[in-house]
């Protein structure tokens, strides 16, 4: 009976030891991994009670793993993620397009923030095959000294900005002070924002760059950021910007393009959306086209900016062509040429409507020549205007002051890059 009994009581603890390590063992069912400033990387990161420390340990698990969500709860920054690196305080680098999305929890007190605040560096650097979406967080506090304060994109990386994503109060010594696009990189704007965010020299909120670059806005708003050229958003050397809607709205250029600048050969088409209230001290209160570069306007309006020089709503050097198939352009002000549109390249109209002085006042583009237009022809080189003023064009009963056609006068230019 003793050796039966010794035998039972064994068996019962040997089961009670196993039941003990497969319920210590296992793990939360979760569809993200959680990521916390006093968390620990050795945790599993699939519950609030154990989430990661850093988000690189969280991004390393997205990457190898079937679990694709990361929510950051309150304030991530250099301490929390131990980075030693001088240039930037998160690294975000993956294989593969499976989309990863990043976003926030947090309250009023403790917001959701990637932050570099005080660490003089970029907030962040995505580099690699990998498409990152963020979602409610903000990255803020970076410090640049060349290029992308708050994000550097990399070759092959993609990034979405979704809704309550926020870019801001981010600065850059050269270009793109929230976001810098490096050649091969690409950006989606469905709904966040880009805003408060300052170059030195171009791109106040974002800059791409380099053949292959891509950045298209589908909704969301790029605001109050300044630089020299292209104070929201400048595209250079062969990239493409496509806006279809959302707003870029009171933005600041020193030089030119008070909300956009495209230069090197970029080009620019704007299927809707808003261009509104941007202003700069130089030419293209709006949108400046220089070196080869293309605006085609298919929808959208672009309304209410100012240029203290030439066109108030676009201006171009002898190379840059717009394209106006749709769309409005009013309102605008320009101190001595071209109100709506200030252009000494080719310049092709088949639709659309741009305003002149003679319009009512908040809808009428305004300056002291060529209210609605002003052509700068080069000596003849371009063919520059079309035949007929028809297709909806609306100018002031006055030739001479909607609708001005010079040859042999200083035409827009400007040193930026």
């Amino acid at each position: 009976m003793n050796k039966t009994f010794h035998l039972c009581f064994l068996s019962v603890a040997i089961i009670g030891i196993l039941c003990t390590c497969a319920s210590f063992e296992k793990k939360p069912v979760s569809d993200t991994y959680y990521v916390r400033a006093d968390g620990n990387d050795r945790n599993h990161g699939l519950s609030e009670d154990k989430p990661f420390r850093s988000l690189f340990k969280a991004v390393v698990m997205a990457n190898t793993g079937s679990i694709k969500m990361i929510t950051v709860i309150g304030k991530l920054d250099v301490t929390s993620e131990q980075s030693s690196n001088r240039e930037r305080v998160f690294l975000i680098q993956g294989m593969g397009k499976t989309p990863i999305l990043i976003q926030g929890k947090g309250s009023d007190t403790n917001p959701p923030v990637l932050s570099a605040e005080g660490s003089g560096r970029r907030v962040m650097l995505i580099k690699g095959d990998i498409s990152i979406r963020f979602e409610n967080i903000e990255i803020s506090g970076g410090v640049s000294s060349d290029e992308g304060g708050g994000i550097g994109i990399g070759p092959g990386s993609s990034v979405i900005l979704g809704k309550g994503a926020l870019i801001r109060n981010n600065q850059a010594g050269s270009l793109g002070g929230g976001i810098i696009i490096a050649p091969g990189g690409s950006l989606y704007i469905d709904g966040g924002k880009i805003f408060d965010n300052r170059s030195a020299v171009i791109g106040g909120g974002i800059a791409v760059l380099g053949a292959n670059s891509v950045l298209v806005i589908k909704d969301g708003e790029i605001s109050n950021n300044r630089a020299q050229g292209g104070g929201g958003i400048a595209v250079f050397q062969e990239s493409s910007f496509t806006f279809s809607g959302g707003a870029i709205l009171d933005n600041i250029a020193d030089v030119a393009g008070g909300g956009i600048i495209i230069n090197q050969a970029g080009s620019f088409t704007m299927e809707g959306g808003v261009i509104r209230g941007n202003r700069t001290s130089g030419s293209g209160g709006g949108i400046a086209l220089l070196e080869r570069s293309t605006f085609v306007l298919e929808d959208g309006e672009i309304q209410g900016n100012r240029a203290a020089e030439n066109g108030g709503g676009i201006a171009t050097d002898n190379t840059g062509a717009i394209t106006v198939k749709g769309g409005f352009i009013s309102a605008n002000r320009a101190a001595v040429r071209g109100g709506g549109i200030f252009t000494a390249g080719p310049f092709v109209k088949s639709a659309g409507k741009i305003y002149g002085s003679d319009m009512a006042e908040d809808a009428a583009n305004i300056a002291p020549s060529g209210a609605a237009i002003f052509v700068y022809q080069n000596n003849g080189s371009y063919k520059t205007r079309e035949t007929s003023v028809g297709d909806g064009l609306i100018l002031d009963a006055v030739a001479d002051d909607g609708w001005v056609i010079v040859e042999n006068e200083d035409q827009f230019e400007t040193s930026l890059y």
